[in-house]
């Protein structure tokens, strides 16, 4: 299975206070089928008029934005996304939510901690109070990103595909920063806040689901030593007090084995992944009319909880969130989507 990872837009909050919606997205991509994807992407690609080696999101015209989407969901892949208002995340807001998360990250240390574990934490919570403000914010989602695509992809394909959960890699878009700040990002914020959630919440499993092929890959195997030690490292650090918790994911594993960060001029699924996160964007921020973007919500697995996340209370002093529009796009992108669980046939 291939996760591509891309944003559209900044973050930052615009000068003059109105509406302004960037967003993190995630393709979901079946690696059994990603090959015949590419090649109709390519054959798409082909008839247009702008047909260069890359095309970014934002030179779609209307028609070129709804036949991507027509033929994404053709194929058995899926979409999300997490997005947040600019305008209501401004420095008021996201600088005392960040101290408060790096706070809470040190709240429970005391001097019976291993000196290791205390330092670790600390670490993460200097790492967290460094960050501008716009890279956290962009951080946070991506976060919330990652464990929800990890749920749902687990969740989708062990139905469907269940070799599919034998190897998981993922391919972020590295736009114009380094591979050493995007590997910093991610060591430093988004694997250990990974790690933190799945030790405190085990990844939840369908019953009589077939799970050989991602536990082989993925379990915690409870006669390695040497894991049996991080478990308990793990434990220990994030104040977890049970006992009998089963061992559960190997969360750095499946977020750092099979990792890079790409430029998407060579990497079609990062393509498809930009065209998609802008196509939404522009929708989100009304830029771009309903025909476009009318069968994106076909791209989505059905979920009642919100995307539209906000780190804190909105700063009254910038931001009018553009409520009706948000209403108007996600009534349309609640339209036509994937079901988690797939229908069985019942015995005749």
């Amino acid at each position: 299975m291939r996760i591509y990872i891309d944003e559209a837009g900044n973050f930052v909050p615009p000068a003059n206070g109105q509406s302004l919606f960037s967003l993190v997205l995630a393709l979901v991509v079946p690696a059994s089928i990603e090959n015949d994807l590419f090649q109709e992407f390519l054959r798409l690609r082909d008839t247009w008029p702008n047909n260069a080696v890359e095309i970014k999101g934002s030179k779609l015209d209307e028609a070129q934005a709804a036949q991507l989407i027509e033929l994404v969901s053709r194929y058995d892949v899926f979409v999300k996304f997490f997005a947040a208002d600019a305008a209501t995340h401004g420095d008021a807001v996201v600088g005392p939510f960040k101290e408060r998360q790096a706070d809470a990250i040190t709240a429970n240390l005391t001097a019976e901690h291993y000196p290791p574990i205390v330092a670790q934490l600390r670490g993460l919570a200097d790492a967290i109070r460094r960050m501008p403000n716009q890279l956290f914010v962009q951080a946070f989602l991506v976060i919330d990103l990652v464990l929800k695509v990890i749920e749902e992809s687990t969740l989708y394909y062990v139905q469907r595909m269940p070799e599919e959960l034998r190897s998981i890699a993922w391919t972020i878009d590295r736009k114009d920063r380094t591979i050493t700040e995007m590997e910093d990002t991610w060591s430093t914020i988004i694997l250990p806040m990974s790690e933190s959630h799945f030790a405190h919440h085990p990844l939840v499993c369908l019953q009589g689901a077939d799970y050989s092929h991602f536990d082989a890959r993925y379990g915690i195997d409870p006669n390695d030593e040497e894991m049996k030690r991080h478990i308990q490292w793990t434990r220990e650090a994030y104040g977890i007090r049970d006992a009998e918790r089963p061992p559960g994911l190997n969360a750095g594993l499946l977020l750092s084995e099979q990792r890079e960060f790409a430029d998407s001029a060579s990497t079609l699924g990062l393509q498809l992944a930009d065209m998609l996160a802008t196509t939404l964007r522009r929708a989100l921020n009304d830029r771009l009319r309903p025909a476009a973007w009318k069968d994106f919500g076909r791209l989505l697995i059905f979920d009642k909880s919100t995307p539209f996340l906000q780190l804190g209370p909105p700063d009254a002093r910038s931001g009018r969130l553009s409520g009706a529009q948000i209403e108007r796009v996600w009534k349309v992108l609640n339209t036509g989507n994937k079901p988690m669980l797939r229908k069985m046939k019942l015995p005749h």
